[in-house]
């Protein structure tokens, strides 16, 4: 992630009614993120605003990205889902941006959500349902949004916001060409994959554990930077993220225990079918999703991977030999 400048980061403040000296670090700024969150005081509670930094070149396609997931978002929202909602600046805009030489800085504001992260070591089914009802709540909203194969340019027609523009994107940023190959293999078999609106559409595509705030039995989503149009099973692969580092392995590391990833499973989706029906034919294709997670991350922290020669290695061997995890444990 880029440092902001503090110019920058004083001219969004203000323009969201706030002062340089009021901003906090709240999260984000890491290699892995796509922006830098802040807190600062409103009337009397506080919000979020995120920061994010898009190159001059591609300041176009960055706000049309921006502006379809906040209307996702304010849809979600508005329909009862359980989402940071983005709120207006005081100018009335969903966000504002700042320009310097290089980059197009875009803020925008967001209630904190009430709760506490989740420890991703602990088990707990019933968080579980509850993450997962979460989950097939959005995927219900999803199937009545406007947006669902893609978003168009409204200037020339073309389409964005595509599973295979972000495949493409990673394809680009993988420096290890035997990734690379398997990123194509994998493309592969996307490419065969039936695309219909009861399974594909806009999702979150990022709704890991560390994308959660828990309160009692009420989870919170935050985080729709990376929202895309993509099939709904790859929510559900993304949401096993932990599991697999740290209960089950088989996605960074060997696979240790395989039945706690069937049990998490088993929660999960017995919360998700409580808001929305998704086939057992798209869950018996859970390890094909994986592995497009496991190798997108993998490209995201190469840099962090490389200077671990241990875990580079582990990560590599199960990209280039990928484990049955999940297998045909859904019946059809």
């Amino acid at each position: 992630m880029i440092p902001v400048p503090p110019t920058v980061l004083e001219s969004l403040a203000q323009s969201f009614g706030t002062a340089l000296a009021n901003l906090s670090h709240f999260g984000g700024g890491r290699e892995e993120s796509d922006g830098v969150v802040y807190a600062y005081p409103h009337e009397d509670a506080r919000r979020l605003l995120k920061v994010m930094a898009v190159p001059v070149e591609n300041q176009r396609r960055g706000r049309l990205c921006l502006e379809e997931r906040l209307r996702f978002m304010r849809f979600l929202g508005e329909n009862g889902a359980r989402i940071a909602f983005p709120q207006f600046s005081p100018q009335g805009n969903l966000y504002e941006a700042v320009r310097d030489k290089a980059h197009l800085w875009i803020g925008y504001s967001m209630d904190i959500a009430a709760g506490e992260a989740q420890a991703e070591d602990v088990w707990d089914a019933r968080f579980f349902r509850h993450w997962g009802q979460t989950i097939g709540q959005l995927h219900c909203l999803a199937q009545q949004y406007p947006s669902w194969q893609a978003s168009l340019d409204p200037e020339n027609g073309e389409a964005f916001l595509t599973w295979d523009e972000e495949w493409e994107g990673f394809y680009d940023w993988c420096q290890d060409e035997e990734v690379r190959q398997k990123w194509v293999d994998i493309k592969q078999q996307l490419d065969a994959l039936p695309i219909t609106r009861d399974a594909f559409g806009f999702i979150h595509n990022d709704p890991h554990i560390w994308n959660l705030r828990v309160d009692g039995d009420r989870i919170t989503l935050l985080d729709f930077d990376v929202a895309n149009h993509h099939w709904f099973v790859n929510d559900i692969a993304i949401a096993c993220q932990s599991v697999l580092i740290f209960l089950s392995g088989g996605l960074n590391g060997p696979l240790r225990n395989r039945e706690r990833l069937l049990e998490f499973l088993g929660c999960f989706m017995e919360g998700y079918e409580r808001e929305n029906h998704l086939s057992r034919e798209w869950l018996n294709r859970l390890d094909l999703f994986i592995a497009y997670r496991r190798i997108l991350l993998f490209i995201v922290m190469h840099g962090w991977v490389q200077s671990q020669p241990e875990l580079h290695v582990a990560w590599k061997q199960l990209i280039l030999s990928p484990p049955e995890l999940v297998g045909a444990f859904f019946a059809v």
